[in-house]
């Protein structure tokens, strides 16, 4: 088939969850011997980087310059505040790209292309009106973080935006995936959401995998280490790092005094930066080169997540290199790993705390834990278990049963106001 990949970030390198999704998806099409041609969205420093394997993979790379402002202040920026007397929500109009329109509108009028793969629903706010059949890759639904982070808020002027924000987004939603042929969740989980928020959308899981191959277990760890990864300029990610310091690390180290929450992660802000290593115990690595040395160091990965949609690769790439892992069960959601043999749950602090220790101070079952949950892997969250899920996917929109109602819908910045 000849697809149109509209990628609202440049997949490689694969640092981060989201361009691994979209990297593993773009190596299935290709493994399948599809056409694809990737127009993606980079950010001006990674303007004139050279693409790498994506070139290979695709049969075009044409790369579109986004200027937004950093996710560090999620919440609170004035162009937020300012974007709340419009229809559409702000995670929307930040995509807004009239250079984006103009290219994708450019390559469906000269190409002929049997469908459209949008990455996230981000990625129709610049898709123009068409016939050829849209795909897309809910990567989160959306508006479920949004809904988590009002648990979590305190501040009762961010919970006010929130609150608003989330119902825009919870419509912008529901209008791309009446304009989809098929969805693509990531889990089950998001698949029942998506079907109540969209009933009739033809749904397909394509599970987050990760190539346990290219995980080498060590044969030791580094003693009384405690990891956590996920880029810090995303605000789940550091909601996470914050919880675990404040109120977890303690009770740990009540037991364990020579423990080490290590946290791998780009961009964390200076005053994030402070606050955690002010922490006895903490240290903040930054950007890392490759998350695999830094994930061989580490007797337990946690995953103290609050907040979140979708399925967490910082679970798949620790099971991989079979290392055990300790998770809320929002953390977990969506995987299915068997809870006491292949992951430990826990959601309050002291029982957090608890296993932690507990796997700190048992070598036998570390290995025991991480060995199972990389068994779990190679099975369940495989490149093989992907490709197959895309193929039907695809299926799905080259003989579709029924696509009325779903033709030349109208672009979702036109349908917002």
């Amino acid at each position: 088939m000849r697809l149109l990949f509209v990628s609202m970030t440049l997949p490689w390198p694969p640092d981060n969850g989201h361009k691994m999704r979209t990297w593993s998806l773009l190596r299935a099409l290709a493994a399948e011997e599809h056409e694809t041609t990737l127009l993606a969205f980079a950010y001006p420093a990674e303007l004139g980087r050279d693409p790498g394997p994506l070139r290979q993979a695709c049969h075009d790379v044409e790369v579109v310059p986004l200027e937004v402002a950093s996710l560090a202040g999620w919440i609170g920026a004035g162009d937020r505040l300012r974007a709340l007397p419009g229809g559409a929500p702000y995670a929307a109009r930040r995509y807004r790209s009239p250079e984006m329109a103009l290219r994708i509108r450019s390559r469906l009028e000269a190409g002929r292309y049997d469908a459209v793969i949008a990455d996230t629903i981000f990625g129709t706010v610049n898709m123009p009106p068409t016939d050829v059949p849209l795909l897309l890759n809910n990567v989160d639904v959306e508006h479920v973080i949004l809904e988590r982070y009002l648990r979590c808020e305190r501040n009762p002027a961010k919970r006010l935006y929130a609150c608003l924000e989330a119902r825009r987004l919870r419509r912008f939603e529901a209008q791309a995936c009446r304009r989809a042929a098929v969805g693509m969740p990531c889990s089950p989980a998001d698949e029942t959401r998506l079907r109540a928020l969209c009933p009739g959308l033809p749904l397909v899981v394509v599970p987050n995998v990760v190539d346990a191959a290219e995980y080498a277990p060590p044969g030791h760890d580094a003693e009384d280490v405690v990891l956590y990864q996920g880029g810090l300029d995303w605000y789940p990610n550091r909601d996470a790092v914050e919880f675990f310091a404040a109120e977890i690390l303690p009770l740990v180290r009540a037991t364990r005094p020579r423990a080490r929450f290590v946290v791998a992660g780009r961009n964390p802000s200076p005053s994030f930066r402070r606050r955690l290593e002010a922490i006895s115990g903490v240290e903040l690595t930054g950007t890392v080169p490759s998350m695999l040395p830094v994930l061989s160091r580490a007797s337990v990965c946690v995953v103290p997540l609050r907040i979140g949609s979708g399925t967490r690769m910082k679970i798949l790439e620790a099971a991989a290199m079979a290392r055990p892992v300790v998770s809320t069960r929002l953390g977990v959601e969506g995987l299915d790993f068997v809870e006491g043999k292949e992951i430990v749950l826990a959601d309050d602090p002291p029982a957090f705390a608890e296993a932690v220790v507990g796997l700190l101070g048992d070598a036998t079952l570390r290995r025991q834990l991480g060995g199972a949950a990389r068994r779990r892997v190679a099975a369940a969250y495989s490149p093989s278990v992907l490709r197959r899920q895309v193929g039907r996917a695809l299926a799905r929109v080259a003989a579709p049963p029924d696509r009325a109602g779903r033709e030349a819908s109208p672009p979702l910045m036109q349908m917002s106001r």
